[in-house]
């Protein structure tokens, strides 16, 4: 039987966290630019895949969540050991888990099944942990698709992001957002978003923000 989860998501908490999180991320780069657009419904369990490249990524992706669906409540899956190092998170939507745990897949099926509503936003990293920008995509968990509720339409999202340092004394955070696609297409999507963004920036190098094909964010 599914067990009850923590889940806790805190408007009131959000409220002083998200200007936190974006000075953090304005402090440590030159400049966060965004292709594509997140296509949130609010019929559906939205699933964000980001590829996990740094420090930086939940942060940066809560803010583009939050630009496309304000008043959405984000799901963020961490792990049980980065949670207890920043408790902060806990009721701002963080949930922990234990990858390849018992307990934890019982967690997930009852967030899933008890606590999920139509147009929440499910933040999940496909890697399982950060890797180097160019890292082999073979090996992504598949975690995500316990996340494919089984009477709510669940959408996911792949986003391909690159931390690249190009000719300024910051680096800059480039991130394209794929189109939204079925549980079943999720792991192609997310290769070939990928794939998309590393091919951009081979061609257009330390030039890269100059020639970006999006908008900045700031």
């Amino acid at each position: 039987m599914a067990t009850t989860s923590s889940f806790t998501f805190s408007r009131r908490r959000m409220m002083w966290l998200d200007p936190y999180m974006r000075h953090y991320v304005r402090r440590r780069t030159h400049g966060v630019y965004v292709d594509g657009n997140l296509n949130w419904s609010p019929d559906a369990i939205n699933v964000l895949m980001p590829q996990h490249v740094s420090r930086l990524d939940g942060f940066v992706v809560r803010m583009i969540q939050r630009q496309a669906a304000p008043q959405a409540r984000l799901v963020t899956i961490m792990l049980n050991q980065q949670l207890k190092r920043y408790p902060v998170f806990k009721k701002a939507g963080a949930f922990g888990i234990t990858p390849g745990t018992t307990a934890s897949g019982r967690d997930i099926l009852g967030l899933v099944r008890n606590d999920l509503a139509p147009g929440d936003c499910v933040m999940i990293f496909p890697q399982g942990r950060i890797e180097a920008v160019d890292a082999d995509l073979s090996d992504m968990y598949h975690g995500y698709r316990s996340f494919a509720h089984p009477s709510i339409p669940t959408h996911f999202t792949p986003m391909a992001l690159s931390v690249e340092a190009l000719t300024h004394s910051k680096p800059s955070l480039f991130v394209q957002v794929g189109t939204s696609v079925a549980c079943e297409q999720a792991a192609g999507a997310f290769r070939e978003t990928v794939h998309s963004l590393r091919r951009f920036m081979r061609e257009y190098g330390e030039s890269a923000d100059a020639s970006w094909r999006g908008h900045r964010l700031f």
